[in-house]
């Protein structure tokens, strides 16, 4: 039995098809399928159910998994405790986002790694939805700060980071803001929504609070949205910490959208159980776990003005 066999099998059982697990381990798929089969050869063991479509696990194998991303799980500390015990410090270490997160607590916590770590490039990237996990998956990232939306929890460590508030907004002469409360559905329809496109490749990528049947339009990061929110020409949700000084200036009101089905963003901070986490890599994770148990409470938003759209009070079903 070697490693490689033991993350074939995982790859296969997680991804449901071969050629699929040979894509994420950057392998052929015959590749893929000899280390299976030779595995089961020498387990005297049917891991897969070859009689169907996908490569579903026999009973045998799904008893069979949770011992191997066990010791999977095992070997990958083993190795990055043993880089540690060498004293070997990566070169760069790469950190994706999701786009909500607020950037200012974060760069703290990168000032203070990067002083003890003085040689180590950090390059940080900013995803949307889904692509933060995609990077993870991809390997495009040694940690992630994102939503659990698209991860898979078993191959994941995660720890909570930071709660996000989200409010849908519109400037405060936008015809949203001064019709009065409550919106009717086919008024929010007739006015673009601004949204956020998910930086992932996947074709069936979930989207958060975008109305059905709506005029649309789509952008790459949360600047552009606020601007184009800010310009008057639609309306959509903001995080409360980017929108703060606008609200409490009164250039942008709170809208009353009950189709908004999530109001905060939970962000987590996530690395890949099955991969060895080098030594800076290692401290950024606890830093950035250690910051989050001491981050103080966000302070309360300006609710819209009497007689215009208002803030919801209680939360509501995450999709």
């Amino acid at each position: 039995m070697t490693y490689d066999q033991l993350l074939a099998f995982l790859a296969v059982a997680d991804a449901g098809a071969f050629t699929a697990a040979a894509r994420a381990l950057h392998k052929s798929q015959p590749a893929v399928s000899k280390l299976v089969r030779n595995l089961e050869d020498e387990l005297g063991l049917e891991l897969f159910d070859r009689g169907s479509y996908r490569a579903s696990l026999s009973d045998a194998g799904r008893l069979f998994r949770e011992r191997a991303a066990a010791v999977i799980e095992q070997v990958e500390a083993l190795k990055s405790f043993a880089g540690q015990l060498a004293g070997a410090v990566e070169p760069i270490v790469r950190l994706a986002v999701e786009a909500v997160t607020p950037i200012g607590s974060l760069m703290t916590i990168l000032r203070a790694v990067g002083a003890r770590f003085p040689a180590v490039r950090i390059e940080l990237a900013t995803e949307r939805l889904t692509g933060a996990a995609a990077a993870l998956q991809d390997e495009r990232a040694d940690l992630v700060i994102a939503t659990r939306l698209g991860v898979s929890a078993a191959r994941v460590e995660s720890a909570f980071f930071k709660s996000v508030r989200i409010l849908p907004v519109a400037r405060r002469d936008h015809p949203l803001a001064i019709c009065g409360v409550p919106i009717p559905p086919a008024l929010l329809r007739a006015h673009a929504q601004i949204v956020l496109r998910d930086s992932a490749q996947s074709s069936g990528a979930p989207s958060l609070n975008v109305l059905e049947g709506g005029l649309r339009w789509s952008v790459t990061d949360v600047t552009a949205k606020k601007d184009i929110i800010l310009a008057g020409m639609g309306w959509g949700g903001l995080p409360e910490h980017v929108a703060a000084r606008e609200l409490a200036a009164g250039e942008l009101v709170v809208l009353e959208v009950p189709e908004f089905e999530v109001d905060r963003m939970e962000l987590f901070v996530m690395r890949r159980r099955d991969r060895p986490h080098g030594v800076v890599a290692s401290a950024l994770w606890d830093e950035l776990k250690r910051q989050a148990a001491t981050a103080p409470a966000k302070p309360e938003t300006r609710r819209a003005p009497a007689g215009r759209a208002k803030t919801r009070t209680h939360a509501r079903r995450r999709k």
